[in-house]
């Protein structure tokens, strides 16, 4: 490993928390709606929760928005600015791109431009993640996500069990690459990273007291 392939490396993780820490949830419900978005609905600076603050337009705008800008950054230093400092041939690339989207994950939840608190969970990066790594991938992940929360009507249900799919996905898929276990311990950090996320959700779950989410309703 050379410095410079190691700092170009830390540039990456570095460039995808700053670009994470601009969270259109809490800059939308600002500075359109007019509100906290902490102190309201879920109180989570999500796009579900704008969704269920300013309606479905607003939120599906929002979660659009996260996924298209930390896919912009993974596909960067994927393709325009790769780095390889751990000599891993194939995979390196596609590494330097989940890890600046790792990045992205992190600075989702603790924005830098907000006080370093207050940010969402990380579902959207997470698939902005996946979309980069395969897009063969994200398409189970999205069908498994739309099936658990059309059951359930629970946003965070199909964002658990989605997450909790992750790791079999990349294992499915990569198992057998040279060096893919890395992937794997990536995926198995942004599952676990989510899943905590939703701790208090998945008490609500288990008690029967998590909502059911309408897209027709605002709860201001």
């Amino acid at each position: 490993m050379d410095f410079l392939s190691f700092i170009s490396f830390i540039f990456a993780i570095l460039l995808g928390y700053v670009v994470g820490s601009v969270n259109f949830s809490i800059i939308v419900t600002k500075y359109v709606g007019k509100f906290d978005i902490h102190t309201k609905g879920s109180g989570n600076a999500g796009g579900t929760n704008v969704a269920r603050t300013m309606g479905a337009k607003y939120g599906i705008s929002v979660m659009l928005i996260e996924f298209v800008k930390c896919l912009l950054v993974g596909l960067f230093c994927r393709y325009i600015f790769p780095v390889d400092p751990f000599s891993l041939g194939f995979i390196g690339p596609i590494f330097s791109g989940y890890a600046a989207v790792f990045g992205c994950l992190i600075g989702n939840i603790f924005p830098m431009f907000h006080g370093f608190s207050g940010g969402g969970k990380g579902v959207v990066v997470t698939a902005a993640s996946i979309c980069l790594v395969d897009w063969r991938i994200f398409l189970v992940l999205l069908a498994v996500f739309l099936v658990i929360f059309f059951i359930t009507r629970m946003v965070s249900a199909g964002s658990l069990v989605g997450a909790l799919a992750i790791p079999v996905c990349v294992t499915v898929v990569y198992h057998g690459y040279e060096y893919w276990y890395l992937l794997l311990i990536i995926a198995i950090l942004m599952s676990a990273v989510v899943i905590i996320r939703h701790r208090k959700n998945i008490v609500r779950i288990f008690k029967g007291e998590e909502n059911k989410f309408s897209f027709g309703r605002k709860n201001r």
